[in-house]
Parts: C-alpha cells; sequence; structure tokens
C-alpha cells in the first residue's frame, strides 16, 4: 500500500463513500435527471442558521455560510472553541514559549504542493485549502511522526530495543513460531488488509464495485474475527493455510495498534491502513501548528469576525437541551431551547459529537428509528493523553543508566506498559528554546479506558497515583530512574475525552456493521430535512479534521438543496465538491458546476429515499 500516491489513495476513500450511498438508491441513467424535479420549496430569504458547536466542523460550517451572505448563529456550551482541537499550556515561571500540548488533534498529514504552493489531490486536502482560506500557512510547522535523531524505543515484554532494531521482544515464549517471527507483525497484518485495498483500487480502474462489495460483505466482522475464521496467510509466507490463532492475533494486535482495536470493524483498520501510508514514504507532509491546534479554530473565529464586523455570531456557555419543530407545519422553523432560552431558526446544523447530540430532547425533530437506533448503536472510541512538563528536555539531551545519549527529537515510542505510546514533541524542535513537554502517554481503546479511570477523580490520591505509574513507565522504556524522572517534573495535566461530557468519546469508531445503515440515515436530515448531522463520524475519514470539514461542507450542501438551490452551482466554486457525494465521472475536463450537480448523488439521495423506520 505504502506505493499508493496521496491521490489515489483519496479516490479510494471518495470510492468507498460513494459506493456506500448508491446502494440506496435507485438505478437511473445520468442523462435522465432533471434538476427542477421535485425541487423543494425554497424558505424565506434572510432566515438565520443555527449551528451547533463550535468546533472545527462548526467553524467551517460558518465560514461556508458566510461566504454565501447567509445568517448564521453558533451555540458552544463551553468557555471555548474548538472542540477536540484544544492544547493545554503549562504555565509559571518554568513553563516557556513552546511548554504546551495538543489533548486533541495534533498532527496534519497534508498532501505536497505544486508549484504554485496549492495542494495537490489527496486525503487532506481540503484542510490544506482551509490553511490557505483563512491566512495560516506561516504557522504550519514540520511534524516528526518519526524521530529526527535518534530512534525512538519499543519496550515490549521486558525488553528494550530502539525502532528499527530487529528483536522478538520474547514472542517464543508467547507461543509465536519462528517462521511468524521473522514475517514481522507488519508482514502479516499488511496480507490481511492488503487484499482489501488492492481489491478498492482496481475498481478505481476498471470502474467496477466489485472490491467494494467484498468488503461490505466482510463489514460485519470485526478484525479479530475477520483473521479468526477467513484469512488464510498468503502461500508464498510458508505457513500452514489455516486461520490465525488468538495467541498470533493478540501478538499482532499488540504492536500493531491498542488493546481491543481488533474488536472494533475490519473496515476501519482497512481504512486506517489506507488513509496516509507509512510515515516518511512520501505520501504526506506531516505537519503540526505553531502554537498548538488551538490556533486553528480561533483563526477561524478571527476571520468571520473580520468578515461580519462583530462576534454576536458566536454565542458560548450555552448548553443545547432541546431541538424541534415548532409545529407539524411544512413551514415549520426549528426551535433550539438553549442555556433556557428557546431560539428560532430556519435551519439547524448539528455538529455535535453524535454520543452528545443524543442526550438532547430531539423529540419534536421527527427522526425515523433507523436514525434513532443509529444515535444509540454508533461506536466512539476512548482516547487519554497525559502531558508533563519538565526542567529539560531530557529525551534529546539526557542520559540513560549505561551513559548512552537518549538523543531523540520529535518522533514516538511503544510500549505494552500502560501508557503504551510516548509522543515527543515537534514543537521548537529547530530552535534553540526545543519544547519541554512530552505526552508521556497517548492511548486509545481499552488502554484509554483503564488509565482514563486514575483520571478526572477530583482526588490527589489517585492524581499521585497516576503521576507514580506513568514516570515508572517512562523510566523503564528510556531506562532511565524513577527519581531521574521524579526530580525534572515540574506539572502534569491529563485528559480523558471519554469522559468529558461535551465529547463523550474521542473520536467515531465504528463497530461490526455500523457502516451498513447507521452512516447513510444520519447523512440524512430529519425534522422535516431541516435538521442537519454532521461530524466526523459521519464521513469516512472518522478521527481526523478533514473527516469533520466533509461532513460540514455535506451538510452546507443539503441545507442549500432543502432552502434555496440557486446558491448551490456558487457553492461549489467557493468550496469545491465532495467526489464521496457524486458518481464517478470519466472525463480528464472538470465539469462546470451546473453539469455537476447531474452527476450528484447527494441530491438524488435526498429526493429519492427517506431512511426506514
Amino acid at each position: 500500500m505504502a506505493s499508493l500516491d496521496a491521490g489515489t489513495r483519496d479516490k479510494i476513500f471518495s470510492h468507498f463513500g460513494r459506493s456506500m450511498i448508491a446502494r440506496h438508491l435507485p438505478q437511473r441513467h445520468a442523462g435522465n435527471f432533471d434538476l427542477n424535479d421535485s425541487r423543494p420549496t425554497q424558505s424565506e430569504g434572510g432566515e438565520v442558521v443555527g449551528i451547533l458547536g463550535a468546533g472545527v466542523g462548526g467553524l467551517y460550517t460558518a465560514l461556508m455560510l458566510e461566504s454565501l451572505g447567509i445568517p448564521f448563529e453558533i451555540l458552544e456550551a463551553s468557555d471555548r472553541v474548538g472542540g477536540r482541537l484544544y492544547t493545554h499550556k503549562f504555565t509559571g515561571e518554568q513553563a516557556g514559549k513552546y511548554d504546551y500540548y495538543d489533548v486533541g488533534a495534533m498532527r496534519f498529514p497534508l498532501p505536497k504542493t505544486d508549484e504554485k504552493g496549492d495542494y495537490l489531490p489527496g486525503v487532506m486536502q481540503r484542510v490544506g485549502k482551509l490553511f490557505k482560506y483563512i491566512d495560516m500557512q506561516d504557522k504550519l510547522i514540520p511534524y516528526y511522526f518519526k524521530s529526527d535523531g535518534r530512534p525512538g524505543f519499543q519496550y515490549f515484554n521486558g525488553v528494550r530495543a530502539r525502532i528499527g532494531d530487529n528483536n522478538s521482544f520474547n514472542a517464543p515464549d508467547l507461543g509465536i513460531n519462528s517462521t511468524l517471527i521473522e514475517l514481522g507483525v507488519s508482514n502479516i497484518v499488511n496480507d490481511v488488509v492488503g487484499p482489501f485495498a488492492k481489491m478498492l483500487y482496481d475498481d478505481l480502474k476498471n470502474h467496477t464495485t466489485t472490491g467494494w462489495d467484498v468488503m461490505m460483505r466482510n463489514d460485519v466482522y470485526s478484525t479479530r474475527a475477520y483473521m479468526s475464521f477467513k484469512y488464510i496467510p498468503s502461500a508464498s509466507f510458508g505457513l500452514e493455510p489455516e486461520h490465525l490463532s488468538t495467541r498470533v492475533i493478540n501478538w499482532c494486535e499488540t504492536f500493531d495498534k491498542s488493546s481491543g482495536w481488533y474488536d472494533r470493524a475490519l473496515s476501519e483498520t482497512v481504512l486506517e491502513a489506507i488513509a496516509f501510508g507509512e510515515a516518511g514514504d512520501g505520501v504526506v507532509d506531516w505537519k503540526c501548528i505553531d502554537g498548538g491546534s488551538h490556533v486553528l479554530p480561533e483563526t477561524m473565529v478571527t476571520y468571520l469576525e473580520n468578515k461580519l464586523g462583530n462576534d454576536n455570531f458566536l454565542v458560548k456557555n450555552t448548553r443545547v437541551t432541546s431541538i424541534g419543530l415548532e409545529s407539524d407545519a411544512d413551514d415549520s422553523p426549528m426551535v433550539v431551547v438553549a442555556g433556557g432560552k428557546e431560539r428560532k431558526y430556519s435551519h439547524v446544523i448539528s455538529t455535535l459529537p453524535l454520543p452528545v447530540l443524543r442526550t438532547i430532547d430531539l423529540s419534536g425533530s421527527k427522526l425515523s428509528l433507523i436514525q434513532e437506533n443509529g444515535l444509540r448503536q454508533c461506536q466512539y472510541g476512548p482516547s487519554i493523553k497525559i502531558g508533563m512538563l519538565f526542567t529539560e528536555p531530557w529525551w534529546t539531551i539526557g542520559e540513560d543508566k549505561d551513559g548512552d545519549l537518549i538523543g531523540i527529537v520529535g518522533g514516538q515510542s511503544y510500549t505494552d506498559l500502560p501508557i503504551r505510546t510516548v509522543v515527543y514533541p515537534s514543537y521548537g524542535a529547530s530552535t534553540d528554546e526545543p519544547s519541554r513537554t512530552l505526552i508521556a502517554s497517548y492511548c486509545w481503546t481499552n488502554d484509554a479506558e483503564r488509565l482514563g479511570s486514575l483520571i478526572g477523580t477530583g482526588a490527589l490520591t489517585y492524581e499521585a497515583q497516576l503521576e507514580t505509574l506513568v514516570l515508572n513507565n517512562l523510566a523503564l522504556v528510556h531506562n532511565v530512574t524513577y527519581e531521574y524522572l521524579k526530580s525534572r517534573l515540574c506539572s502534569m495535566h491529563s485528559w480523558d475525552w471519554n469522559h468529558d461530557p461535551l465529547t463523550m468519546g474521542a473520536f467515531a469508531f465504528f463497530g461490526p456493521g455500523n457502516f451498513e445503515d447507521m452512516y447513510s440515515s444520519l447523512n440524512k436530515p430529519a425534522a422535516n430535512d431541516k435538521l442537519h448531522f454532521a461530524g466526523e463520524a459521519l464521513s469516512i475519514r472518522h478521527a481526523w479534521v478533514v473527516g469533520a470539514l466533509d461532513s460540514a461542507w455535506r451538510a452546507v450542501y443539503d441545507y442549500l438543496f432543502f432552502s434555496d438551490p440557486t446558491k448551490i452551482e456558487n457553492f461549489f466554486e467557493l468550496w469545491g465538491t465532495n467526489a464521496e457525494w457524486f458518481e464517478e465521472v470519466d472525463t480528464l475536463i472538470p465539469l462546470p458546476p451546473s453539469q455537476r450537480r447531474q452527476h450528484s448523488l447527494l441530491e438524488r439521495y435526498v429526493r429519492h429515499t427517506k431512511p426506514a423506520a
């Protein structure tokens, strides 16, 4: 899969999403699609659109509406913008310029740019265009996915080695045979997911859906179930033609992902593998934001303030408790109760995380049963981060117990200890004032649930227990003493997204079959087509900023179709299209906006389908 360029990877994602929606549509010939067929009644001009949530998806929605001259209001429950784009800055005399860490999104694998500085096709192209739109490119700095100095560490089964060193990590003691050890986890995992990626790629070349059909037939499996009951290793491996044992699957999961990852949908593992390729393979240009990821949403707000001449569009500290139609009339406005006050909108675009949305009274929004069940069944993944400020960047300039320079600059270390992943700062890496803040633990799935139990309890006893645990784990990974680290520790900050009441999970992480009906049903509006759902969960690019942007684009397109279709062509000109929502057209010349609509899957979807009750 490393041989696929960024544009091809993006096309595979688009093919996946496009096929997901197309199967719910009746067959038709493109030439028979009349744009005036069943055109919706246009709403009164000048009506305000309500946007729920001031995360990056909500703010991107606002940017699009502002560009089209459509008034809007954003309701945000917290006292800040950004949602899961959240940067914690350590304070005090010991904190320096780069002493912060990103609690949420922290890295942006952008596509390459051409000679004009425009971003080439790629999974994150829309994010790159957003940086240009709000004039933020000078804030982008290199993100070191791999260390720019000595390699990070792997510490598994009591064995420590630098990344890249050939070590079995006591795998024979786990019952892993020598052939499997020689093959390595990466080759085995690639053999599991690679055929699906190839079949999806062949679909693109041959204009078929054969590969996607195979992928969907296997979407009922978790990665673990597929490896246990369907996968047969390639003959070239020299293994017996039989499914993998539980101990082999556990061995792969430990080194490849996080505890419990393989219990989620096989399709999630395949899409994750396709997304960006191996770090350093030249497919993408890894960046982070100088000042932290929170600079992005704050710059978006500043841009809107400058364009609108005020900040009245954003209402913070206002929690939504109810969303519904005012009456059963077709022209009924939407009524949102927030902060104890009723607010009326022509349409509402919700960018709230789906678990949070389900806690709101939606009884007046006419959700179908399949939508209600989708909100209940959608699986989110837990994630925690623990940031630590030290007196010095010991992971770079320090020496271990044997007197060897640690020498790590950026990148990551991995372990089976509770902290699982250590992320070294890229901020300030090329300056004379490097960051002294370390992401001492970054965990997902079951690993995050365990450490999350010690986070945010309000009890100093558990805070001290967490600190001791993390320092001891760091000491083992880096071959230093607990005392060495404790004497250099200034402060600790931890965050558990799963128990944040405004997120209730870190990101969408679907289980087997979640793509079947849930994804398609919640990509359709409710409340007489006036309540539109958005968020990274409703894209096929889960857990990434681009997923939030793509779904916001779809929600605005949806809104325009039901409110003022005359603005759609201008919308395409300003904000492009999303290949997931358009038929694939075999042409070398980009179609004009009016012709693009002839191939819109979204317009066909909302015209001709209703979610099953």
